[in-house]
C-alpha cells in the first residue's frame, strides 16, 4: 500500500512525495503535483500499473488537470480572501499589507494570465518597480507575489511559480543612528519644548524599543520598584518574532516615566504613550510619526528616513560602542536571528582589535 508524504524543509512546504512498493522494493519519487488530491491520483495510477506488471514510474507522466485560466489580478483577490496560516498573528493586518504590496505589481502584470507568466516577466516587473520604489519595497512586493504563487500551486490554481529564481534587489544596508551629541540635544530639546513626546523619545533611546512596542506599552507592564519592563506586544499584536521579552527598566528612565504618569492622558487600555486622534487619545498607528520629524529638526539632528527606528539603532549602536555584549543585545532587541544583531558588531571598540597588525614583513 503506497502513501503520499507532505514534505517540508525549514518549516516551508516543498512538495508531495509518493512512496510505494514495486518488485519487492520500496520506491519513492517527487510527485510535482500542486495538491494532495492530484498526488494521490498519481499514486493510484502508479499502483494500477504495478498491479498489471508494468513499470510504475511511467505513470509519473500522468498530467495534472490544467489550472483555471485566471488573471493575476483575479488570483490576487482569491489569495487575499482565502489565504491563511497558523503562524500569522493578525490575518487582517497581513491581508492589508499583502494588498498594498501586491498593488505595486498589478499595475504591470494584473491583466496577464497566470499560466502565461514566466520568470522573465517577473524580472521585467522587478526592474520596472525599481524605477519608482525603494529596494525594500520591491523586495516586499516580490516576496508576497512569490508566496501567492506558492499558495496557488497548492490550490491547483497555478502550475509553477514564476518568482522562483528571480533575484531580489540588494538591501541598502541602511543603519541610521544619532551621534552622542545629537542624542543629547534631542533629549534636551524634547524635555523643554515637547514634554508630551519626551518620555517616548527617552524610552526609545534608553531601551531600543520598536515604534509599535512603544505604542503598545501599558502601565501594567512597568514596575518602577523592581524596575521591570515587559515588552509583550507591538500595537495590539505580539512583538516582531512572536515572543515577548522581559527587560530591566534603566534607572535613568524611572523619574522620567514616574513624572509622565502624572500627566499621561488616561485610556481604557492604560497606554503609556497614547497619541491624540479625532476621538480623543488612543494607540498610535503604523503610519503615525508623532511629530518626531519636526522635533528632531528643531533639535538640530540630521534627518532620518525612519526616525523612530533610528532611535532604536541609536540605542543598539551606542550599547555596542560602550563594550556591550552582542548576545545580550540580541535578547534586548528581541532579534530572532543573531545575524540581525551582528550589523552592530563593527561598532565594538575591540572589533578586529590588533588583527591588522598580524602581518609583518620586517
Amino acid at each position: 500500500m503506497g502513501e503520499v508524504i507532505r514534505r517540508s524543509k525549514g518549516g516551508r512546504f516543498i512538495g508531495y512525495y509518493l512512496r510505494w512498493y514495486e518488485g519487492g522494493k520500496r520506491r519513492q519519487m517527487a510527485s510535482k503535483q500542486p495538491t494532495h488530491a492530484e498526488a494521490k491520483r498519481m499514486l493510484q495510477a502508479i499502483e494500477g500499473r504495478v498491479a498489471q506488471g508494468l513499470d510504475g514510474i511511467q505513470a509519473a507522466q500522468v498530467a495534472a488537470p490544467p489550472a483555471p485560466d485566471v488573471t493575476v489580478a483575479e488570483l490576487v483577490e482569491r489569495f487575499l480572501a482565502e489565504y491563511s496560516r497558523p503562524r500569522i498573528k493578525d490575518i487582517v493586518q497581513y491581508r492589508h499589507d499583502a494588498r498594498m504590496a501586491l498593488r505595486r505589481s498589478l499595475v504591470h502584470i494584473g491583466k496577464r494570465r497566470v499560466h502565461e507568466l514566466t520568470p522573465a516577466d517577473v524580472t521585467r516587473l522587478r526592474d520596472a518597480m525599481s524605477k519608482s520604489h525603494a529596494p525594500a519595497s520591491v523586495r516586499v512586493s516580490l516576496s508576497f507575489l512569490g508566496g501567492m504563487f506558492s499558495w496557488a500551486i497548492r490550490e491547483g490554481l497555478a502550475s509553477s511559480n514564476p518568482c522562483r529564481g528571480v533575484e531580489r534587489p540588494a538591501s541598502a544596508g541602511l543603519l541610521e543612528f544619532l551621534s552622542e551629541d545629537d542624542a543629547k540635544r534631542l533629549l534636551a530639546y524634547s524635555r523643554h519644548h515637547a514634554p508630551s513626546l519626551h518620555p517616548m523619545i527617552a524610552t526609545a533611546l534608553y531601551c531600543g524599543l520598536r515604534k509599535g512596542e512603544l505604542f503598545g506599552l501599558t502601565w501594567s507592564r512597568l514596575d518602577f520598584k523592581t524596575r521591570r519592563l515587559d515588552v509583550v506586544r507591538s500595537g495590539r499584536k505580539l512583538p516582531k518574532g512572536g515572543k515577548p521579552r522581559y527587560l530591566r527598566l534603566p534607572a535613568i528612565l524611572v523619574p522620567i516615566l514616574t513624572e509622565w504618569r502624572k500627566q499621561c492622558p488616561a485610556t481604557s487600555e492604560g497606554l503609556v504613550f497614547p497619541l491624540p486622534h479625532s476621538r480623543g487619545v488612543s494607540m498610535g498607528r503604523s503610519s503615525d510619526m508623532a511629530e518626531i520629524y519636526k522635533v528632531m529638526e528643531a533639535a538640530g539632528c540630521p534627518r532620518m528616513q525612519r526616525p523612530w527606528h533610528a532611535l532604536r539603532h541609536t540605542f543598539a549602536s551606542h550599547y555596542i560602542m560602550r563594550g556591550g555584549n552582542i548576545l545580550a543585545l540580541q535578547k534586548i532587541l528581541g532579534h530572532a536571528d543573531i545575524k540581525m544583531t551582528l550589523i552592530y558588531a563593527h561598532l565594538a571598540p575591540d572589533y578586529l582589535g590588533d588583527e591588522m597588525e598580524r602581518v609583518k614583513f620586517e
